[in-house]
C-alpha cells in the first residue's frame, strides 16, 4: 500500500498553500481562514486554472522502502538481507503515514457586499491516508522468536463535492469574523482497519496469531458481487455452536458498481477570526488569527461492511510427513493446509449493508503575524496547523517571512517542522489589476526518482490563475 500511494499520490491536488497564509493578495486565503478578506473588490477563478497543484505528505518516504542494491544492480527493497538492519530500521517511525488532501476548484468567485467579503465555490475534494506501525516493518525485516503486537494498520479514502458559501465581516477596527457553510455531496468512502494483530512466535514448539480486520465501502450502486461460500472450521464451531456452518467471504475482484451517483450527503462549517492588536491600541503590527475548518459530516446511504471473525491460528510444525512411498501425509498437502489456515487471519465475511455517518476530519489553524513598525511591508508569521482525524492526525508549525514591496506583487519564504518532518517552501503572488498569478510550494520537491517520483513524501507544487476586480483595498 505504501508503494502504491507513493507512486500515485503525485497526481493529486494539494488542498492549501500554507506558505501564503499571511499574504493579503492571495485569492484563496479564505480557504485557510474564513475571516480573511481580499485586497480587491472581488475575483473570479478560471475553472481549469484557478487552483492547480500536486503533492503528498507523510513521514514514510520512498527512499525508506527502496535502496541501491549492494551488488550494484539497480534498486532493491529494505528486505534485502545484505542491507544493514539497524540502518534500515532507523528510517522508520513509530507511526508511518502517507497522507493526501486534494481539491479541484470547479467554480469560484468572491465579492464585497453586505458590509463584508463574500465567497461562493463548488469544488471536488478528497482525502486519503495510510498508517503503518513500526512493528509491521520489524516483523518483515527481523522475523524472530518473540511476541509481536501490531495495532492500527489502516487506510482511508473519501471523495465528495463541496458547495460552499462564506462571509467575512469586520466587527470593528480590531476584530474580524468569518464563517462558511458547506453542503456536501458524497461520492465514495472506504475505510480499512487492522487492529490487534498479535503474533506470538516466542514458543519453540508452536506459533499463534490473531487479527481483527474490517472494511467499510460506501458508494451508490456498489455491491460485493458474487461471493465465495466458505465453511467454518470445527474448532470455530465448537467455540460458536449457534453460528451457521457456512459464511460468505468477500472477493474484491467481483465487486460491482451499478448506476453510480451521489452516495451520501452532509454539511460542514468553517469558523475563523482575526484580531489586530495594533488597531486595538496594544501592540503595533501584531495580529492574531484562528480558524476551525471542515467541522462536519457525511451520512452515507449504502455502506458495505465486512470483517474477519478473529479466529486464532496455531502452527505447531509439520507432523507425520510422508517420505517416498512411506505412510503419512505429503509435505505439499501440509503446506497447502498451512496456507489455508493463514488466510483465515484476514478472510473477510460480509455483513449487513448499513447507513454510516463519518466526520470529514477537522483542521485547526492558529496564526501570529508581526509587521515591522518601521517597514510594515515586511512581516514575520507563525502558523500552527493541526489535522484532527484519529490515526491520520498530524501537526505542523510553519514560520514565514512575508514581503509586499508593491501593491501588485508579494512573496513569502517559509520553513516548517512537525509530524511529517522538516521542510521549506515559498510563494510568489503577482496581482496587478485584472490579473492574478501565483506559484508556490510548502514542501520543496527535492530529489526525484527516474520515474519523477519524489524520494521524500513531503513534496508539492501549486499554481493558480484568477481574475481580480478593482484596485487594491486596505483591509
Amino acid at each position: 500500500m505504501a508503494i502504491a500511494f507513493l507512486t500515485s499520490a503525485g497526481k493529486l491536488i494539494g488542498q492549501n498553500l500554507n506558505s501564503a497564509y499571511f499574504l493579503d493578495g492571495y485569492t484563496y486565503g479564505h480557504e485557510m481562514n474564513p475571516a480573511k478578506s481580499y485586497d480587491r473588490k472581488g475575483y473570479v477563478t478560471f475553472p481549469a486554472l484557478g487552483h492547480i497543484g500536486t503533492g503528498l505528505h507523510g513521514n514514510l518516504n520512498l527512499k525508506n522502502i527502496l535502496y541501491k542494491n549492494p551488488n550494484g544492480d539497480g534498486l532493491t527493497t529494505f528486505l534485502n538481507p545484505y542491507l544493514d538492519t539497524k540502518e534500515v530500521m532507523d528510517n522508520f517511525h513509530k507511526k508511518n503515514k502517507i497522507l493526501t488532501d486534494s481539491r479541484i476548484e470547479l467554480i469560484g468567485f468572491g465579492f464585497r457586499a453586505f458590509k463584508g467579503f463574500n465567497t461562493f465555490n463548488i469544488a471536488a475534494r478528497s482525502n486519503a491516508g495510510i498508517n503503518v506501525p513500526y512493528e509491521l516493518f520489524d516483523v518483515l525485516k527481523n522475523l524472530e522468536n518473540k511476541d509481536y503486537n501490531i495495532s492500527k494498520v489502516g487506510a482511508t479514502s473519501t471523495a465528495w463535492v463541496e458547495i460552499g458559501m462564506g462571509h467575512s465581516h469586520q466587527l470593528n477596527e480590531a476584530w474580524r469574523f468569518g464563517a462558511k457553510f458547506k453542503l456536501l455531496l458524497g461520492a465514495a468512502n472506504a475505510r480499512i482497519k487492522g487492529d490487534n494483530l498479535h503474533l506470538d512466535l516466542s514458543a519453540e514448539d508452536r506459533w499463534t496469531a490473531t487479527a481483527n480486520a474490517s472494511v467499510e465501502a460506501s458508494m451508490k450502486g456498489l455491491t460485493w458481487g458474487e461471493q465465495k461460500v466458505k465453511e467454518h472450521t470445527d474448532e470455530y464451531m465448537k467455540q460458536h455452536p449457534n453460528s451457521p456452518r457456512t459464511y460468505k467471504e468477500v472477493d474484491f475482484e467481483k465487486m460491482d458498481i451499478d448506476n453510480p451517483g451521489v452516495g451520501g450527503a452532509g454539511m460542514a462549517f468553517d469558523f475563523g477570526t482575526e484580531w489586530d492588536l495594533g488597531k486595538q491600541g496594544l501592540v503595533k503590527g501584531l495580529k492574531l488569527s484562528a480558524a476551525l475548518l471542515d467541522l462536519g459530516f457525511i451520512r452515507w446511504k449504502n455502506t458495505l461492511n465486512a470483517a474477519n471473525h478473529g479466529e486464532t491460528f496455531v502452527f505447531d510444525g509439520f507432523h507425520n510427513v510422508k517420505i517416498g512411498d512411506g505412510d503419512g501425509e505429503k509435505i505439499e498437502d501440509q503446506w497447502d493446509d498451512l496456507g489455508d489456515r493463514l488466510e483465515d487471519l484476514y478472510q473477510l465475511q460480509t455483513a449487513e449493508t448499513t447507513k454510516k455517518v463519518h466526520g470529514l476530519g477537522a483542521t485547526l489553524n492558529i496564526g501570529v503575524e508581526y509587521a515591522l513598525p518601521s517597514y510594515d511591508k515586511l512581516s514575520f508569521g507563525l502558523l500552527s496547523t493541526t489535522r484532527i482525524q484519529g490515526r491520520y492526525s498530524w501537526n505542523e508549525e510553519r514560520l514565514s517571512v512575508n514581503l509586499s514591496p508593491a501593491k501588485a506583487f508579494e512573496l513569502a519564504l517559509s520553513a516548517a517542522v512537525g509530524t511529517q518532518g522538516a521542510s521549506v517552501g515559498g510563494v510568489i503572488n503577482i496581482h496587478p489589476r485584472g490579473f492574478n498569478l501565483f506559484v508556490g510550494m510548502d514542501h520543496v520537491l527535492g530529489k526525484l526518482s527516474k520515474q519523477y517520483v519524489p524520494l521524500k513524501s513531503n513534496a508539492d507544487f501549486f499554481f493558480g490563475l484568477n481574475i481580480p476586480f478593482g484596485k487594491p483595498i486596505e483591509n
